[in-house]
C-alpha cells in the first residue's frame, strides 16, 4: 500500500513527519514523500535524513529563489490572494495559497506520484494539496494538525485565513491527528464539530532514542535546552539572569542554529554556558544522557505556544530528565499528571529564580530518580502512541 506525504516544510524541519515516513516504511508500506529543502542551518541534516529513507521516493522542491520565475508567481499569487481574501470569500485554492506560498507548489508535483492508497497532509499549506490530491488518485486522505495554526503569531488576519482554511477541509478529511489534546479541543471550538476518527497522537519519539540511566552525573547541575534556533523570545531569557548568577553550580547547554545578535546580547561573557551545533534526532536523543535537567520554556507567545506540547519536553520526560516548564496550560497540565518528574515555573510573575534555587536544594534527590522516571516512561513513546495511526491507515 502507497501512502504519500506532503508537507511545505523539509525532513529536518519536521520531524514528526519523518517519524510517520518511518512508520509507514516499518510496517510495510511504501512510502513517497513531497517536501521542501531550504538552504540554510537544516540542509545538511535533511539531506542526511532522506539518505537514511532508503527506498523512499523523495521529491524534494526548492524553497529558494530558484528557479526564479516560479518563486516569483508563487509570491504573486500569494501576495494577490491575501489582498483579495480581505474583500472576497476566496475558493479554496486561492485560500490555500493566500496561506502559504508553497501550496501550488505541492500541487505541480503531484504529476510526478504515481496513486497512492493513502495521502497525508502536514501544515496548513498542504491541506488542500491533501484534498486535490485524494480527488485526483481516489484515494482516502488524512491530515496531522501538529500545531493551533489560527493561533499562531499575532497577525490576526491571517489566522483569520488559516481558521477558514482549516474549518472547510478538516471535516472531508477520512481522520485527523494532532499532537496534543487542547489543540484538539481548541479546533472543536472553531468548528463546532465532533468527529469520532480524530485522534491525539502526542510527539512522543521512538523508544531506541533513549538508553537506561546507568551512572549519576557528578558535580553541578546540568541542564539542557534545544530548539532548531537559539534566539530571542524562545523562554531562555527567563532563566539567563539566575544562570549568570549560580557560576560553578549549574552548567547550561544550549543545542541549536545559534543566532549571533542574540549571543552579543545575552549569552556572551557567561562562561557556564556552553552551545551546542544542531544534531541529528537520535544523537541528540543519546546526549540527553549527559544532563539532569531540561528546560521547557515556551513564553507562551500566542495561544498556539500555550496549547502545544513540544517535542522537547516530550524527549526530555522520555530520557528520565526532571523538567523544569513555564506554566502554558498544555505543559502545566502534563506535568500536574506526573509527580516527580518536573516543576512549573510561573511565566507572568517571573519565580525563575525562586524555582531554581529550590531545585538545586533537591538536586541529589533529583539525580537519584533519573531511573525511576525514565522507567516510568518505558512504555510511553511513539511505539505505542502510532497504534492509532496504524490503525486509521488500516482501515
Amino acid at each position: 500500500m502507497k501512502i504519500l506525504f506532503l508537507t511545505t516544510n523539509s525532513l529536518a524541519t519536521n520531524p514528526r513527519l519523518y517519524k510517520e515516513i518511518l512508520l509507514a516504511k516499518q510496517s510495510g508500506f511504501q512510502p513517497i514523500v513531497i517536501c521542501f529543502e531550504f538552504d540554510n542551518w537544516s540542509k545538511e541534516i535533511n539531506e542526511a535524513l532522506i539518505t537514511k529513507l532508503k527506498g523512499v521516493e523523495v521529491i524534494s522542491i526548492p524553497a529558494g529563489r530558484a528557479p526564479y520565475f516560479i518563486w516569483l508567481w508563487s509570491v504573486v499569487t500569494e501576495t494577490v490572494f491575501r489582498i483579495m481574501g480581505k474583500f472576497i470569500s476566496l475558493p479554496f485554492p486561492a485560500l490555500s495559497q493566500a496561506v502559504s506560498r508553497r501550496s501550488n507548489l505541492i500541487i505541480k508535483a503531484l504529476n510526478k506520484v504515481s496513486k497512492p492508497d493513502w495521502v497525508i497532509g502536514h501544515n496548513p499549506g498542504a491541506i488542500w494539496p491533501a484534498l486535490k490530491a485524494a480527488k485526483k488518485f481516489n484515494c482516502k486522505v488524512g491530515f496531522d494538525v501538529e500545531d493551533y495554526h489560527a493561533g499562531e503569531g499575532h497577525n490576526k488576519y491571517l489566522q483569520t485565513l488559516a481558521r477558514k482554511l482549516m474549518v472547510a477541509a478538516l471535516p472531508k478529511m477520512n481522520y485527523v491527528s494532532f499532537a496534543a489534546p487542547l489543540i484538539m479541543q481548541r479546533v472543536k471550538m472553531d468548528m463546532k464539530f465532533d468527529k469520532g476518527n480524530w485522534v491525539v497522537v502526542l510527539n512522543y519519539f521512538p523508544f531506541d532514542d533513549f538508553t537506561v540511566p546507568i551512572n549519576l552525573i557528578e558535580g553541578p547541575a546540568k541542564m539542557v535546552w534545544f530548539s532548531q534556533n537559539i534566539n530571542a523570545d524562545r523562554g531562555l531569557e527567563l532563566i539567563l539572569p539566575f544562570v549568570k548568577k549560580a557560576n560553578d553550580n549549574v552548567e547550561l547547554h544550549l543545542v541549536g542554529n545559534l543566532d549571533t545578535e542574540f549571543y552579543e546580547k545575552w549569552l556572551k561573557g557567561i562562561s557556564n554556558i556552553i552551545i551546542h551545533p544542531p544534531m541529528l534526532q537520535n544523537e541528540l536523543h543519546h546526549s540527553l544522557d549527559n544532563y539532569d535537567i531540561g528546560l521547557a520554556l515556551e513564553p507562551a507567545k500566542d495561544e498556539n505556544n500555550q496549547l502545544a506540547i513540544s517535542n522537547k519536553i516530550m524527549a526530555y520526560l522520555q530520557a528520565g530528565l526532571f523538567v523544569v516548564a513555564t506554566n502554558t496550560p498544555a505543559q502545566e497540565t502534563l506535568l500536574r499528571n506526573l509527580p516527580g518528574h518536573g516543576v512549573c515555573i510561573d511565566y507572568k510573575n517571573d519565580n525563575a529564580e525562586w524555582v531554581f534555587k529550590k531545585t538545586l536544594t533537591e538536586l541529589n534527590v533529583i539525580k537519584s530518580q533519573r531511573t525511576m522516571r525514565y522507567k516510568n516512561f518505558e512504555n510511553r513513546n511513539w511505539e505505542t502512541a502510532s497504534m492509532d495511526l496504524l490503525t486509521e491507515w488500516n482501515r
